[in-house]
């Protein structure tokens, strides 16, 4: 088997099992929908067969058969994406459909499947109180099936068909028919979406993921993946056979699909060991006394995630031992005692000020320094503790949650049979947009009932968010439940929380350019001085392009700003392995920063409080409003070292070898 399919498979099996968690869902045989352009890519083809090959091995087809042979869609540039679905007349585990996409039918088709594959089986228990809408009539049931008979098509049929006719022909369409009322209940639960670019761009939607978390959806990103596939397509194009065999040898689209096989608990536990200690290190704090005066400062220990990733054997295979490091603590014993101690009396705690100033250490000796403290560290690591509870993955409970909608029932008259509900006010126009205003979102939660987070933000993503967490909670259209994001995944962000606090050089080794590709700072880094939090100078070896996007963000903010502070934890991308996605490119194991005003993920505040409200500590710098600015642009900076007071990440110590893709290795669903 070829590399790149052997990769593809390997991250088709991270993200089916261990980041959605498709297996772990009972009551219901769950459903995943595969949609990718109608013409795609090089990498959209071989990713889309590794899904493919890897759920036939988890339905028991034999390795040999589910790892050989050739691509379901075939790598001639001119070859059209299959419309057909597998294992609905089979007694599979999970089951799946293939769907070109195509905009102006795109959410009905979806909202149709739903509808239909919950009609399919016998009745769920207290269906109709978990939003079933009652059972079909065989007359409507037929009408859904022949409105869907494309995509229903086994592969045999749409292979022999074409285009719009692609289910329209064989016997399968009464076998199935009938096969699917007596077969086991049904769930469409996961939709993964492979993009030549983004598919939102084509609809009007501000983020097409939000609508599929709204159905119960568990989603997986690839998009911008046209950009990392030029060599292989070109070789694809090519009139010799030989070139179709090295097109699956083309490094880039190998090193894409890596990285999106970084398992989810290894970034939790790396990512959460670095962003806990980063916090633990932003704030100076002490205790107060008993006359209400200013008690004793709390030393600041390894928090429990640092020791645990330390003793992670999944850890240890990725990350050479020393990548990090708490130097100059204190024994086991009084860490234990002195962490006790400081949880025990979290509440009472008072920051007195900015803790250790955070370095980054590169490559060359250059140093720069965030003095004002940090905002609370987010993380994008692939894992969504939505996705562990009982209630997303029990099939009543996930029924009653996410009930069909009436939009998803277009053969039904306003009014017609019981269970239908009329469209809410206003629920055309929120569709438009694609997420909810924050008086919307509210009045939403009471007209259902449901209570906002306590401590969270009430209103829901406006989209930027790409899969983070905020203190350990998923963030999305359902605050508190999505599951899913944008893949490769591996990311710890924060930045500096007084944007005036940041000084110092640091040398840069890539950036993107302006048609927003990965582009290194060749044949050496280039130095960049930062002063007050604003790019103030740039070596004279810098790239013209380079001078020329700080000049954009200058023309149009009046300074170039500092904003995020992003540490990627991807062994699989990095210097010597270049993938010109930047979004992909931004997991690489080292750091990245941000270059202008834009930030959404983070709101600026006027000052740090306590948690009784009291104002600890005032900003000097700029106090930015969430959308303010125009630009975000990332550039890679050559970090030997992260260092905050005792904690160290070296990046110098690497990571292990990255593991081959082999199949028989894997841990199975």
């Amino acid at each position: 088997m070829s590399t790149a399919v052997l990769a593809a498979r390997a991250c088709a099996r991270t993200i089916l099992w261990q980041s959605l968690r498709l297996a772990d869902f009972h009551g219901a045989v769950p459903h995943v929908l595969l949609v990718v352009d109608r013409s795609p890519c090089a990498l959209q083809k071989v990713l889309l067969e590794g899904y493919l090959r890897e759920l036939e091995l988890v339905n028991g087809a034999p390795p040999d058969a589910a790892g050989g042979g050739p691509l379901r869609v075939d790598l001639d540039p001119a070859a059209p994406t299959p419309c057909f679905s597998a294992g609905l007349d089979k007694d599979w585990r999970v089951t799946y459909g293939v769907l070109p996409f195509r905009a102006a039918s795109f959410l009905e088709e979806v909202r149709a499947l739903q509808a239909f594959l919950r009609q399919c089986g016998p009745p769920v228990a207290a269906e109709e109180e978990a939003g079933g809408g009652g059972r079909w009539s065989e007359e409507r049931r037929k009408s859904a099936f022949e409105s869907l008979a494309p995509l229903l098509a086994p592969y045999a049929a749409a292979a022999a068909a074409s285009g719009e006719a692609a289910g329209d022909c064989g016997a399968w369409r009464g076998e199935l028919l009938h096969a699917l009322p007596a077969g086991p209940p049904r769930e469409l639960l996961g939709c993964i979406l492979i993009q030549r670019h983004a598919f939102q761009n084509e609809l009007e939607k501000y983020r097409l993921r939000l609508d599929l978390f709204n159905m119960g959806l568990r989603v997986a990103e690839h998009n911008h993946l046209e950009c990392m596939s030029r060599t292989a397509d070109a070789l694809a194009g090519g009139k010799d056979g030989g070139s179709r065999e090295r097109c699956l040898e083309e490094e880039e689209i190998i090193h894409y699909m890596q990285s999106c096989s970084l398992q989810p608990q290894v970034a939790e536990s790396v990512g959460r060991a670095i962003a806990d200690s980063i916090d633990a290190w932003s704030w100076k704090r002490h205790s107060v006394a008993a006359d209400g005066g200013e008690g004793v400062t709390v030393d600041v220990v390894p928090p429990a995630s640092f020791s645990e990733a330390l003793a992670n054997a999944d850890v240890l295979s990725v990350y050479n031992a020393g990548v990090l490091r708490w130097e100059g603590g204190s024994g086991a014993e009084s860490t234990r005692r002195s962490r006790a101690e400081a949880d025990g009396s979290a509440a009472a705690l008072k920051i007195s000020g900015p803790g250790a100033p955070l370095r980054i250490v590169c490559h060359d000796g250059k140093v720069l320094s965030f003095e004002g403290g940090l905002e609370d560290c987010l993380l994008n690591t692939g894992y969504y503790a939505a996705a562990h509870t009982e209630e997303r993955n029990c099939v009543r409970r996930h029924r009653q949650r996410f009930p069909v909608s009436a939009a998803a029932e277009p053969t039904k008259e306003e009014g017609e049979g019981e269970g239908y509900t009329a469209p809410e006010p206003g629920a055309s126009e929120a569709e438009k947009r694609g997420r909810l205003k924050k008086k919307e979102y509210l009045a939403t939660l009471k007209l259902t009932g449901r209570k906002t987070a306590a401590g969270r933000a009430s209103s829901p993503s406006d989209g930027n968010d790409e899969g983070v967490r905020r203190g350990g909670h998923d963030c999305g259209a359902c605050v508190g439940s999505s599951i899913g994001g944008t893949f490769p995944v591996g990311e710890v962000i924060s930045e500096s929380f007084d944007l005036s606090k940041l000084n110092g050089t640091c040398s840069v080794f890539a950036y993107p350019s302006l048609f927003k590709e990965v582009t290194m700072s060749d044949p050496e880094p280039v130095a960049m001085r930062i002063e007050k939090g604003v790019v103030t100078d740039i070596g004279p070896n810098a790239p013209a392009e380079l001078v020329e996007l700080i000049g954009l963000v200058r023309q149009a903010e009046g300074a170039c700003y500092v904003r995020e502070l992003g540490i990627g934890l991807s062994p699989h991308v990095g210097r010597g392995r270049v993938v010109s996605d930047v979004s992909a490119f931004e997991r690489q194991f080292g750091v990245h920063i941000s270059l202008g005003q834009r930030h959404p993920l983070f709101v600026k505040q006027p000052g740090k409080r306590n948690a009784d409200g009291s104002m600890a500590v005032r900003v000097e710098g700029p106090v930015l409003k969430r959308k303010a600015g125009k630009y975000h642009i990332d550039v890679f900076l050559d970090a030997a070292r992260l260092e905050m007071g005792a904690f160290v990440v070296d990046f110098t110590k690497g990571v292990c070898a990255a593991p081959p893709s082999a199949a028989a290795a894997a841990t199975r669903a």
